[in-house]
């Protein structure tokens, strides 16, 4: 009997173990912008709440855009321990002053136009007709920093935070309390096998049908007898007869 008891005592004291060790391991993972480890996900649709519950402890929060966002974009993040709550502040991504970003929307636009291509990569400017870049006091357009780097792009979406996770894209978006950008951005990068594009947006813009599909919008150069067909469209059926 005395070693049956041994046993459950030890038994519990385990799990109250493993219990407390993974709790702790969750809540500095909460801590850090990151999701738990050992607790079970359970979002709540209607109320836009999700759940993280593991042994004898649980966190919540509550969703701003959808459930694949990062938690600094999440409302109200909380965790208890057993039914006492821990006070849990989310540590927000520090932000570079010197390097912002300014954007123009254009009102009138409702589809993606081609905003910049080097050969391998194109980038779409949505809803917006000026994105410049303002670096360590200097401000260029955002074309032409890319001329010079192309890694602008990673530079920008560091600053940004995950808000939808898809299998064929990655959307991240601008904190307003951050004030990174001066009137809200967005970013899709998709990655499919075969397609890489970038869209840039305000902050609203949603996954539209035509994003991520193959578009024949590239310039091409024009050889001098395509000029010339050109030259011979635009005047055919013209009258050049010199005039009196």
């Amino acid at each position: 009997m005395k070693s049956i008891l041994k046993f459950i005592y030890k038994l519990l004291l385990i799990v109250v173990l493993v219990g407390l060790i993974t709790g702790a391991i969750d809540y500095f993972q909460l801590k850090s912008n990151n999701f738990p480890l050992f607790a079970q996900r359970n979002y709540e649709a209607p109320k836009k709440k999700e759940t993280f519950r593991g042994l004898f402890y649980k966190a919540t929060r509550i969703i701003s855009i959808s459930p694949s966002e990062s938690l600094p974009l999440s409302k109200n993040v909380k965790f208890y321990l057993l039914i006492f709550d821990i006070p849990l502040k989310i540590d927000a991504v520090p932000i570079n002053k010197d390097f912002t970003i300014k954007t123009k929307k254009d009102e009138n636009s409702t589809t993606s136009k081609l905003y910049y291509y080097n050969g391998a990569t194109k980038v779409y400017a949505y809803g917006l007709k000026e994105i410049n870049v303002k670096d360590k006091g200097q401000t260029k357009s955002l074309d032409k920093a890319l001329d010079k780097d192309i890694s602008v792009i990673d530079k920008i979406t560091n600053y940004l935070f995950v808000s939808k996770v898809m299998p064929s894209f990655t959307q991240y978006v601008d904190m307003e309390e951050t004030n990174f950008s001066d009137n809200g951005l967005s970013i899709i990068r998709c990655q499919k096998q075969d397609n890489t594009d970038i869209y840039i947006g305000p902050r609203t813009m949603e996954f539209q049908e035509d994003f991520c599909t193959t578009k024949d919008d590239i310039p091409k150069e024009q050889s001098p007898d395509e000029m010339q067909e050109q030259i011979n469209q635009t005047v055919e059926g013209q009258d050049l007869s010199p005039t009196e």
